[in-house]
């Protein structure tokens, strides 16, 4: 007669022994959080070399799987608002895989941020008074005038929002897009 202890030895053993396929699943799931996590560490501390040399220790699959999650979570970052951060992204990118058509689609990335802010900047200056007007008539509208109306701040405006969001689905689309092109050549190379 066997002990539960032979019995659920037995049954771990059983369990125990991973099939090729399970192997790799799991090899592919570790590698791609390191990879994820080296970039975040790099997001935060900013040192190119350090990012180079994290991803250097690995080798053979380990470092295409560790390479490719640490890539697209780079890319993952690249928004049109996060500032400094973007920033940081694409030179991390630039960093592992700055060579030829993906230094291209980084300066094309690059451009499209600098043109969004641009129009964003412009379109700002350009609704400002219409917006302070409405903001103001809506105030009046409620009976809030004289000395408890100080400056309106126009980018918390509903107005304002409307018009943000718009632009940046326009721009989005396109950031998207470019993303996804940086995303098939890593693929590719």
């Amino acid at each position: 007669m066997k002990s539960a202890f032979e019995k659920a030895m037995e049954k771990a053993e059983k369990l125990g022994s991973l099939s090729p396929e399970e192997m790799r699943e799991r090899k592919e799931a570790e590698y791609t959080t390191l990879g994820r996590a080296i970039a975040e560490r790099y997001m935060g501390h900013g040192h190119k070399q350090l990012l180079k040399e994290e991803v250097g220790r690995y080798s053979g699959e380990e470092k295409g799987i560790v390479m490719e999650a640490a890539l697209s979570r780079l890319v993952e970052a690249v928004d049109l608002e996060s500032g400094d951060l973007i920033e940081r992204a694409l030179e991390g990118l630039l960093a592992l895989k700055g060579k030829g058509q993906v230094m291209e689609v980084t300066e094309n990335i690059k451009g499209l941020l600098q043109e969004f802010r641009d129009v964003k900047q412009q379109k700002y200056e350009n609704e400002k008074e219409g917006i302070e007007k409405d903001e103001r008539e809506l105030l009046h509208r409620l009976r809030i005038a004289g000395s408890a109306v100080g400056a309106i701040n126009l980018k918390s405006s509903e107005a304002w929002a409307m018009l943000s969001t718009e632009l940046e689905s326009q721009f989005s689309q396109m950031l998207e897009a470019l993303k996804r092109e940086l995303l098939g050549l890593f693929k590719e190379g």
